[in-house]
């Protein structure tokens, strides 16, 4: 599977140079021109790395890269004009990994690339506790569900059967294994402590028993989310 870089500048002309480029060395690419474009296309399409650019309209990378690291550690290269070293400190501050200074060489970028790519995988930091799925991201290290940008307020067992059932898109769990797994205990029979819970999730997340976005009931299996395609 093909590394994916997303390219967020509202300057075509340097996102085509960079994306026909990256393009020829197998990069998967996709391309977004302001900073709320660059968070949903995250979600949507989520990246190995963000290249970023700062100055921006409608939202600016500064305001983008805050956004994002309220629920993502994805390795981001600024790529900007803006080159005073306080600019690059605010870019640190922020949580960018590299800083690039335009006018910039194309095959720097691609060497830096690789050296980002290689640091997080040495730190064995490639995501693991971000689950992004439709437009929920869950972040299993700190318990948070954010959709549509907003926080869903989940109590630790909801997180969890969330977690288990996003984790494993595709896979049905009956009552039973969902309640050895989250409870760690044998089950019951009778006992309806994941109807209640799989009932309050669907009602925090919105979701519909008859048309559910989310969470799907297999009746007389169990419970599972579709593969998100």
């Amino acid at each position: 599977m093909s590394t994916k870089l997303l390219i967020v500048e509202d300057d075509k002309d340097i996102s085509t140079l960079l994306k026909d480029y990256l393009s020829k060395s197998g990069y998967s690419i996709e391309v977004a021109e302001n900073g709320i474009e660059g968070l949903q296309k995250t979600k949507e399409f989520p990246p190995n790395l963000i290249i970023l650019d700062l100055m921006m309209p409608i939202m600016d990378g500064y305001t983008m890269l805050s956004k994002l690291r309220e629920f993502s550690e994805i390795p981001v290269i600024v790529l900007t004009a803006k080159g005073q070293q306080t600019d690059k400190v605010m870019g640190f501050i922020k949580g960018c990994d590299d800083y690039v200074v335009k006018p910039f060489d194309l095959v720097e970028v691609e060497y830096r690339i690789k050296a980002v790519l290689k640091r997080g995988e040495k730190n064995s930091n490639n995501n693991s506790d971000i689950i992004l799925y439709k437009d929920l991201v869950i972040n299993k290290r700190e318990y948070k569900v954010v959709q549509n940008n907003e926080e869903v307020k989940l109590t630790k067992t909801e997180f969890d059967i969330l977690s288990l059932l996003v984790s494993n898109q595709g896979r049905v769990y009956s009552t039973k294994n969902i309640y050895e797994l989250i409870w760690k205990e044998s089950f019951l029979e009778n006992d309806n402590a994941v109807l209640t819970h799989i009932r309050n999730l669907r009602e925090k997340l919105g979701d519909k028993l008859k048309s559910a976005k989310y969470i799907k009931t297999k009746w007389g299996v169990g419970y599972k989310v579709e593969k998100d395609i």
